[in-house]
């Protein structure tokens, strides 16, 4: 989308009026790099506030199956569809287990999903060190929260850019990881539980690191003002979250987010090809080529993810069973 809307920005056929607005929205559009810090802070603040209840053991059994069914899918339809119809081999067999499990950045291994993996390898990471705040009993005291995680985004902002391995986006943890810690601060301040002031001076210094960062990590981005689209979309949403009512648009565009974050990017070429032998002429290809991936999208929404997220409860179900049985026997065993 971004290459049109650049386009038609500088098209002088169209009027100055729709190239200034046109201009004004490409940053938002621009490689989804908005959408992604949506993402990270909306994350950041969702899963503080699910670990106000969940276990340590609960959160990380729901997560793996919320992320991984569908992701390992992805990536192996992917892979064989590569293969089968354009003769690019298989990666090799070492890299398999470390790739589906989003531990790629620590060998190197190059993403997948035209690239889009990279976030999900952010977003595992912050899975794993809540759920190490969660187990050492540190979201009792979530009022430390704010400088911990300044004490990690400072890390990040003096350590060398990571990844910086050949064959992956240089430095994208360093730069979009603490948009996490932001969405945190955000759920931190909103419910009392850190201290206003620790949690907006951090929130500022996040933004600034950011763009002083860019600079300096990846330079092609300092004319790109999606940062602050994606921190007005936030806010925006934020602040009328109380009046927004769930319905099914919502429920289904919620549903289908995953699905079609997965599969857009490297499907959209085979779906370009696929629209193209139809020759259907009186509906725009691109409009079809979305059509087609809603559709798939819904069917694997439908199959994979929701059985691997009835799967995941299905395990949780298990684990608070023999957490009660346990229980009842060390009382037993207490009484006796």
């Amino acid at each position: 989308m971004f290459p049109d809307v650049y386009y038609a920005s500088i098209d002088e056929s169209l009027h100055i009026s729709l190239r200034y607005v046109l201009s004004a929205i490409s940053p938002l559009v621009w490689s989804g790099a908005a959408g992604v810090i949506v993402f990270f802070i909306t994350s950041g603040y969702v899963i503080t506030h699910v670990l106000q209840s969940e276990n340590t053991t609960e959160f990380l059994i729901k997560r793996f199956f919320r992320i991984y069914p569908l992701f390992i899918f992805a990536v192996i339809c992917e892979a064989l569809v590569n293969k089968f119809v354009n003769g690019i081999p298989l990666p090799p067999a070492w890299q398999w287990i470390p790739h589906l499990l989003l531990l790629g950045d620590l060998f190197a291994i190059p993403t997948s999903l035209s690239g889009v993996e990279w976030t999900l390898r952010i977003e595992v990471a912050f899975y794993v060190l809540m759920a190490l705040f969660k187990a050492s009993g540190l979201m009792r005291k979530q009022q430390y929260l704010p400088m911990i995680f300044g004490a990690i985004a400072a890390t990040l902002y003096f350590s060398s850019p990571f990844p910086n391995s050949p064959g992956l986006t240089l430095g994208y943890t360093t730069l979009y990881a603490p948009f996490l810690f932001l969405g945190s601060c955000i759920y931190l301040l909103e419910t009392g539980k850190a201290n206003k002031n620790a949690c907006i001076a951090l929130m500022i210094c996040i933004v600034l690191a950011f763009w002083t960062m860019t600079t300096k990590i990846q330079p092609s981005f300092n004319n790109n003002n999606h940062s602050m689209y994606a921190l007005a979309i936030f806010f925006s949403a934020w602040l009328i979250r109380d009046r927004i009512q769930d319905g099914p648009l919502i429920r289904l565009t919620s549903n289908l987010t995953y699905s079609v974050y997965l599969f857009h990017n490297w499907a959209w070429p085979y779906l370009a090809e696929v629209v193209s032998n139809l020759g259907i002429t009186y509906i725009p290809q691109k409009i079809q080529i979305v059509m087609i991936l809603v559709v798939i999208c819904y069917v694997l929404h439908k199959t994979v993810e929701t059985y691997g997220l009835r799967a995941g409860r299905i395990v949780v179900a298990r684990y608070r069973t023999a957490k009660t049985i346990n229980r009842i026997k060390q009382v037993e065993t207490a009484s006796s």
